[in-house]
């Protein structure tokens, strides 16, 4: 993933970790001279803020992984296009080289044989279609940055990464809920 939605995801963790304090241990915003915020006898206003802070966050949060997934897959996509285009075009030049080895085949059959090459083989095609694609894939690894795990480690931390933020998040929407249920009576029935 891309660094904002990980930097997003950092701060949702902090966030929710801090919301999940701030109502378990029913912490409390007093006014001081450093801090001019004093909420009276609302002592439920600060785990309203803060869980209205890590919704907004993990709404942004699940946008930005929802987008760097579909780059990716499009990413993939494009990068196997290429490569199925490199092979098009390697049997394309074959096929023609084939086509021209006949036509000399052809012509020494009428004219006479000057000299066979016996070095040419039905297995050049395959061959060359296989160094061709071999070097679209270095190409693309080389564009791309080699990717040095194995697919299911890198799947396994892509679901970490996405993941751990939105536990932490949905833990601490969980733990503030009469918070989050209060907070949006008082915005909408209001």
């Amino acid at each position: 993933m891309r660094a904002e939605t990980m930097r997003t995801g950092r701060h949702l963790i902090i966030a929710s970790a801090i919301c999940a304090v701030v109502v378990t241990f029913d912490v409390q915003l007093k006014g001081t001279g450093l801090v001019p915020l004093d909420f009276g006898n609302r002592s439920e206003v600060l785990a309203m803020l803060m869980a209205l802070a890590v919704i907004l966050l993990l709404l942004s949060f699940v946008l930005r992984t929802w987008t760097d997934l579909l780059r990716e897959r499009e990413t993939a996509k494009l990068v196997t296009q290429y490569i199925e285009d490199e092979r098009l075009h390697a049997a394309r030049k074959s096929a023609e080289g084939a086509d021209a080895e006949e036509l000399r085949s052809q012509r020494e059959a009428l004219e006479g044989p000057e000299y066979y090459d016996q070095e040419d083989s039905n297995w050049d095609a395959y061959h060359k279609v296989r160094d061709a694609a071999n070097a679209a894939l270095q190409k693309a690894e080389d564009r791309l940055g080699k990717r040095r795990w194995p697919l299911g480690l890198r799947r396994a931390w892509m679901i970490l990464e996405a993941g751990l933020p939105i536990v932490f998040a949905v833990f601490a929407i969980y733990k503030s809920w009469t918070s989050v249920n209060a907070l949006f009576k008082a915005l909408f029935l209001s």
